[in-house]
This record gives structure tokens, sequence and C-alpha cells, in this order.
């Protein structure tokens, strides 16, 4: 009988897993009617069936992407590796992992892989939901903020972020809006309107007088430095401080920190101090028997401090939580772990910057890449293309 496996949302994290448990060693294109004759598994995904690749809605601000070029319908992807979809949002996880609820039914597993994306502390702040916008919050948000910023000719534009480290790393989209805060410069230069502008960047979460190759890129740009800062609340029209004062804004550009959704602190998950599905080293929930989970949902066991939830950092994990799967679904013990590593090309369109840390100090791709160079937006750009082409058509 074949091993029944369920995995939760259909965003980075569980199409990485997917591409790593079905890992082949040449093109799949044969595989397609190989799959049809003979599988081991019996795979089911549940999810909203689109996949949108957050990592280029920040060049929404220069006209560069847009909704339809971000978004896959994902269900194709996903026939052609004969796995079976089901649109519904999942409610509740019971039995130790074995059950699955939706909204409209129930479903058994042998295996789980949580790959869900994350909820945002909108109320962390009060207002944030009413007064700001946010990339990380979707095409939705970011169209309305560059058509409000379209109908502006002068004006104070506030970008910030806040990081939740409750588990000592990074849930957070801090680069996200550093590239946003650059090109959103950019795109008003190209307006001929910037001398018009105020542009502030902010964060309690940088250091007064912090220093460094970001932070000498924003101040080229003439982007006022409100390290340290954290509203005390939102408001029509700007930001209260701790004082009562109204620091005005006619635009804020804002993403929260990062947690689970809430609906997982009703499962048999455990969640951890900061909020996340806690797992451990292979990404294996702790205390349940063959349920994973990796991406913007779940935690790291021991991480450096500087690690992030981002796409890449996704792969890595979900990478290894595939091969962990398949071992203890042979009877084996899990022995993949996976490196820590931020990596990612921060795009200001009249500039570029590789921004790199890894648990092993190993460069990206050999160094065969300049660290800071406009070309780098041109291999950025390469990148989202081949992911994009893979789920789109192969």
């Amino acid at each position: 009988m074949k091993k029944r496996i369920v995995i939760i949302g259909n965003g980075f994290a569980s199409l990485f897993f997917i591409g790593a448990f079905l890992a082949l060693p040449f093109y799949p294109v044969f595989m397609f009617f190989l799959r049809r004759a003979y599988s081991r598994y019996d795979i089911t995904v549940i999810g909203n069936g689109q996949f949108i690749y957050f990592p280029a809605i920040p060049e929404f601000l220069v006209g560069k992407k847009s909704r339809k070029g971000v978004t896959v319908d994902i269900r194709p992807y996903l026939w052609r590796r004969k796995i079976h979809f089901i649109d519904d949002r999942v409610i509740d996880i019971q039995d130790g992992g074995r059950t699955v609820i939706t909204t409209e039914g129930r479903y058994e597993n042998d295996a789980l892989f949580i790959g869900i994306g994350p909820a945002f502390m909108v109320d962390d702040i009060p207002g944030t939901k009413e007064h700001t916008f946010s990339p990380c919050s979707g095409p939705d948000a970011m169209e309305e903020f560059t058509r409000r910023l379209e109908r502006m000719q002068e004006g104070i534009i506030y970008v910030g972020f806040k990081l939740n480290k409750r588990d000592g790393f990074v849930a957070g989209r801090g680069g996200q809006m550093y590239e946003s805060v650059c090109l959103l410069d950019y795109a008003l230069k190209e307006r001929g309107v910037r001398d018009k502008f105020e542009i502030h960047i902010f964060s309690p979460n940088i250091a007064v007088g912090d220093s460094g190759a970001i932070t000498d890129r924003l101040q080229e740009r003439g982007i006022i430095l409100d390290y340290g800062f954290e509203p005390v609340e939102f408001v029509e029209g700007g930001m209260l401080d701790a004082d009562g004062s109204l620091r005005k804004a006619d635009l804020v550009l804002f993403t929260p920190g990062i947690v689970a959704p809430e609906w997982i602190s009703e499962t048999c998950l455990p969640v951890s101090v900061g909020g996340h599905i806690d797992v451990d080293k292979y990404g294996r929930v702790v205390g349940l028997q063959n349920v994973f989970a990796a991406g913007d949902c779940a935690n790291h066991e021991n991480p450096p401090p500087w690690v992030p939830h981002q796409a890449h950092m996704a792969q890595l994990r979900s990478g290894s939580a595939a091969k962990n799967m398949n071992a203890v679904l042979r009877g084996d013990e899990p022995s993949s772990t996976y490196r820590f590593e931020l990596s990612c090309i921060m795009n200001m369109e009249n500039d570029a910057m590789w921004l790199h840390a890894s648990s092993d100090d190993k460069p990206p791709f050999w160094n065969i890449f300049p660290k800071r160079s406009k070309k780098l937006i041109k291999v950025k750009n390469t990148f989202e293309h081949l992911y994009l082409f893979n789920l789109r058509y192969l």
C-alpha cells in the first residue's frame, strides 16, 4: 500500500520540499509518464493554488514587476508530478499529526509536511492594519501603495520594519524593506520629484548610529535614518511617538515581525516561545512522529542570531526535511541537517549588492559574481525567471 503524504501550503517551503522529495537526476519530462505508471507515494497538497513570488514585489515601485508576472497557478505543476491538490484551508491538525482537518474535509496521512506562510504581528503596533502598507501583504497592498504614490507630487514617506527575535533568529522582512526604500528613491527620481519628498527608514531593531554597506547606500540617496525608532501607534496622517507627539507621514510602508498562523496554537503541534512551530535540526516537529515543518511557520534549533526567514533559507530547510522524511519512511533515522545562510541580491535599480552570510563562511557561487554591481540585477532576474519557468512549464 502506498504511503500517504500530506503537504500543507503551496508556497516556497512546500514547493522546495516537493522538488527535493521527488528529486531525480534528470529532467522530469519522461517522469510525467513514469509517475502515472508507478509511484511509491500518494501525495496530497492542501492550499490555495496560487504561488506568489514575494521577493519581486518591491519592484512594483519601479514598474518592472506586476501581479501577473509574480503569480503562478500551481495546480498544473502538481498535476505533472501526479500530486493531488485540495483547494481548501486547514483549520486543525490532530492525532499527533496523522489527521489534517480542513473547512470541508478530513485527510489521514503516514507523514506530514507543513510549509505554510507566516502570520504577521499586525496587532503588535496599533494601527498597523489600518494605516500602513507592506510588500509582504501581497500584490494588492503594493499596488495600492504604488497608486497612491503616483498621485503624490510631494510629501513625507516612512519605510520601516520590526523583527520577531524571541526565538533567537531574524523572523521578519528587513531585507525587502531596505530594497523597497531604495527603489522608492529611484522611482521618485525617475519622475523628477525626488527633491519634493522626505523619505525615512525606521526600525526598533537597528541601533542608533549603526553603520555598514546598507547604511552607506541609504545615506548616498538622502534617505533619513530613524534607527531605533518604534512608533507607539500608526494613525491617520502619521505615527505617534512615546510622548504623544505626531510624526507626520503621508504614506507608510511597514512590515511587522513574523510568527506561525494563529490556528497552529490550537492544534497538537508544539509552539516555540517566539510563536513558531517548534522543530529540531532535522526539520522534525518536536515530540511528533513523521511530522516535518520548514519555512516561515517554523523555528530553528540553535540558530545564529543573524539567520533569516527567506526563500533561500526555506530551500535549504525543506531540502533537509525531504531527505529526512524519505529516511523515516524507509525505517531509518533522520541525518540530514542544513546550513544557516543569508544570501540575497538587493536591487536598487541603479545599483545592486549581494548580501551574504553563512554558518560555514562559504561565499555564494564560489565568488564568481561581484559583491556590488548593477549587473547583479540581471543575475537576480535570471534566478527568478528560471524558478518561475520551472513552476509554469516543467
